[in-house]
């Protein structure tokens, strides 16, 4: 069945420079690759971000100092460990930490309904 048609001699040579120039900006345009190093941000200064808000995600943390999910888990995890923040919610997806001073519990609803001393039950009328 044939198949295709042997170039000639002035094609060959013109699809082989194509090809040598096509090589040669390949090697020109190829990036160089470098060993990554992540840049952590300062303690101190993710410790006051999250003292500034209700909560914090490692999501909220990987956007706010650009770095990825995993390096915002562990830094938020490290954190967790030292005491200055406190894990509220979380399963293996998602954790969400607060600030010690906002994680501290509040008033409970059975010491809510207690009356104080100083409330009095009002009295009920007799009935004739």
């Amino acid at each position: 069945m044939g198949g295709p048609k042997k170039p000639t001699l002035s094609q060959a040579e013109k699809r082989q420079m194509k090809q040598q120039s096509q090589k040669a900006e390949k090697k020109e345009s190829v990036q160089e690759k470098y060993a990554g190093s992540i840049d952590l941000p300062d303690e101190r200064d993710v410790v006051n971000y999250i003292r500034s808000m209700k909560y914090a995600t490692p999501y909220l943390l990987s956007e706010k100092y650009g770095i990825r999910l995993s390096v915002a888990k562990s830094l938020l995890n490290s954190l967790a460990s030292k005491g200055l923040i406190v894990p509220i919610v979380g399963d293996n997806r998602l954790r969400i930490f607060a600030p010690v001073q906002a994680a501290e519990p509040t008033k409970t609803p059975e010491a809510a309904k207690a009356p104080g001393p100083a409330e009095a039950k009002p009295k009920q009328k007799k009935k004739k």
